[in-house]
C-alpha cells in the first residue's frame, strides 16, 4: 500500500470514528443542549455511514464496514418514521381543503417581489411570515387585496410575525414563556361553522446557553397553550429544531399534535444557500387534520426556503334536530 493510500485509509477511519461519536452525542440531547445539536444532522450521518460502509467493504475491511453499517442503521432508525409514509385515508367530499404558506423572510432580505410572486403563484389560503420588519410589512401591502384578514404580534424588528388569511380570522399576540418572543394565536373561521386555531411562533435558536433556556421555556409554554385549545388546530413556525432533536420530540409529545413530516415527508428549509440543509420550519396538526402535501418552496432571498402545505379538515358532524 502506498503512502497516499495509507493516508486515505487513516483519514476515512478517523472520519468514521468522528461520525460514531457525533451519533452517540445526538442521542444524549436530554442531558445537554450542546449534545442535542449533534442530533440535527441525522440525514448527513446516514448518507456518510452508507458511503463508508461501501468503501470499507470494497477494501475488504469487514470490521470497519460492520461499524459503519451498525451506525448507519442506528441513524436510519430515527429517520424511518419520516421516510415510510402511511397509506392516506380517503378524503371526504365534504372536507375543507386548506393551503398554508409559511416563510422566514430574513430581516436583511430586500427581495420583496420574489416573496410576493411566490405567494401569488402558490395562492394559499393562509400566509404566515416571520421576521416581519416594518419595511417588510410595508412591502407586503399588496397582500391586502387577496387576504383581507390580518393579525400580527407587537414586534417591529427581527421578532415580527404576521398572518394573512382569505377566510375570516381573529387573533391576538401572546407572550409564551419567561422573556419569550411574542407569538400569534389566530382563529380562522372555516365552512360549516368550524374554527381552526393556529399558533404561530419563532423561538430563539440554540446558539447560546441563555437562548436555549428561552427556547425551551417558550416551546413548553407553546405546547401547553395549543394543547388547551379546542377543536382542530395547528402549530406553525421556524422552531429552530429538527424533528429528531430531543427538544422537538418533547414539543410533539406535550402538545398532543402530530408532526406533518410523518405524513408529507421532510422539507429541508435551512440554510437555503448550502446544498446540505436541515428541516427547522415546521407544522404540527391535531389528529383530525389530514396532510395532502408538504414541500419546500423556492428561494425568496432569505436563508430559509418557504414551507407549503395542503391540508384537509373533515366537516364537523351535525347533530339531527
Amino acid at each position: 500500500m502506498s503512502k497516499k493510500q495509507r493516508f486515505v485509509e487513516a483519514s476515512l477511519r478517523l472520519l468514521l470514528s468522528g461520525l460514531c461519536v457525533a451519533t452517540l452525542f445526538g442521542f444524549c440531547g436530554r442531558w445537554s443542549w450542546g449534545l442535542d445539536l449533534f442530533s440535527h444532522f441525522r440525514v448527513v450521518y446516514t448518507w456518510l455511514f452508507a458511503l463508508l460502509a461501501g468503501w470499507f467493504l470494497w477494501r475488504k475491511q469487514r470490521r470497519w464496514a460492520g461499524v459503519a453499517l451498525f451506525f448507519f442503521l442506528a441513524n436510519l432508525a430515527t429517520l424511518w418514521p419520516y421516510l415510510i409514509r402511511p397509506v392516506p385515508a380517503p378524503i371526504p367530499a365534504s372536507a375543507t381543503r386548506l393551503k398554508v404558506f409559511h416563510a422566514n423572510l430574513l430581516v436583511t432580505n430586500t427581495q420583496y417581489e420574489r416573496a410576493l410572486k411566490q405567494i401569488a403563484d402558490e395562492n394559499p389560503d393562509i400566509v404566515a411570515l416571520a421576521e416581519l420588519t416594518p419595511v417588510w410589512f410595508k412591502a407586503l401591502e399588496p397582500l391586502k387585496k387577496t387576504y383581507p384578514y390580518f393579525v400580527r404580534n407587537h414586534f417591529g424588528d427581527r421578532f415580527g410575525l404576521g398572518i394573512w388569511s382569505k377566510l375570516p380570522m381573529t387573533g391576538e399576540a401572546l407572550y409564551l414563556g419567561a422573556g419569550a418572543r411574542c407569538s400569534v394565536l389566530a382563529r380562522v373561521s372555516l365552512p360549516g361553522h368550524q374554527t381552526l386555531t393556529l399558533l404561530y411562533t419563532h423561538p430563539w435558536p440554540p446558539a447560546r446557553s441563555k437562548w436555549v433556556t428561552e427556547q425551551k421555556r417558550q416551546l413548553a409554554a407553546v405546547a401547553e397553550q395549543i394543547a388547551a385549545e379546542p377543536g382542530p388546530k395547528l402549530l406553525l413556525g421556524d422552531l429552530n429544531a429538527t424533528p429528531w432533536s430531543n427538544l422537538f420530540r418533547k414539543l410533539e409529545h406535550d402538545s398532543g399534535l402530530r408532526d406533518t413530516e410523518r405524513d408529507g415527508g421532510i422539507a429541508f428549509t435551512w440554510p437555503e444557500q448550502l446544498p446540505i440543509r436541515i428541516p427547522i420550519d415546521h407544522c404540527l396538526v391535531s389528529k383530525e387534520i389530514m396532510v395532502l402535501s408538504r414541500h419546500a418552496g423556492s428561494a425568496t432571498g432569505s436563508d430559509h426556503l418557504p414551507l407549503i402545505l395542503e391540508l384537509a379538515l373533515p366537516s364537523p358532524l351535525v347533530s339531527p334536530r
